[in-house]
């Protein structure tokens, strides 16, 4: 089944443009720190000195998951596709059966992790259903980037966002429950209709 809905990811959706597109968002050099650096700059503007702090409470999350990640990874030693089935997989802009280059292993998917973390923590702290709508979808394409690639299986990839978005909810959790700079952002974000 796993195999199935990549292959079919990976070559039934197969077009020039979403060739591009899932490349290019599923790059950190030029998608997520760009994202991030936007990001910092939002959050500065609308918290000031809080809003610095808040992106590197958001960091330090992120981080704690990808190192999770990391770990998990070599626990698990599960390969990525592209190479275990490389004679199978599309990888555009490289040769068919080429292995794809960084780590052999997948379980999870640290971008999808990251990503996801990122989307419920932010989804908590800014308690706005746009704001998690937004995250959430940013966050889900970067997951099928993943797989479109065939960087990672879809079974890897649903850990990877199910671990990140446990993550991103905690480390939400602890800032608002435990960090004095959170309660003025909570004031500042209150809604007749919190989403927690």
């Amino acid at each position: 089944m796993d195999e199935t809905v990549l292959l079919w990811i990976n070559q039934g959706w197969a077009h020039p443009w979403l060739d591009g597109f899932f490349w290019w968002i599923s790059q950190r050099a030029s998608f997520a720190f760009p994202l991030a650096g936007l990001l910092l700059l939002f959050l500065v503007r609308r918290f000031r000195r809080d809003g610095v702090k808040l992106w590197l409470l958001l960091a330090v999350t992120v981080g704690a998951g990808d190192a999770l990640g990391n770990l998990l990874k070599h626990t698990t030693d599960q390969p990525r596709p592209c190479y275990a089935v490389a004679d199978l997989v599309r990888q555009p802009g490289q040769a068919p059966g080429t292995p794809c280059g960084g780590d052999l292993y997948g379980m999870p998917s640290n971008h999808a992790l990251n990503f996801f973390a990122a989307a419920a923590f932010l989804g908590v702290v800014m308690r706005s259903r746009a704001w998690l709508a937004g995250a959430f979808t940013v966050a889900l394409l970067v997951g099928i980037s993943r797989i479109y690639l065939a960087k990672h299986y879809p079974s890897q990839v649903l850990a990877g966002a199910m671990i990140g978005a446990v993550i991103g909810y905690i480390g939400a959790w602890i800032g608002v429950n435990y960090l004095p700079f959170m309660q003025r952002i909570k004031r500042k974000t209150h809604r007749p209709h919190d989403i927690y």
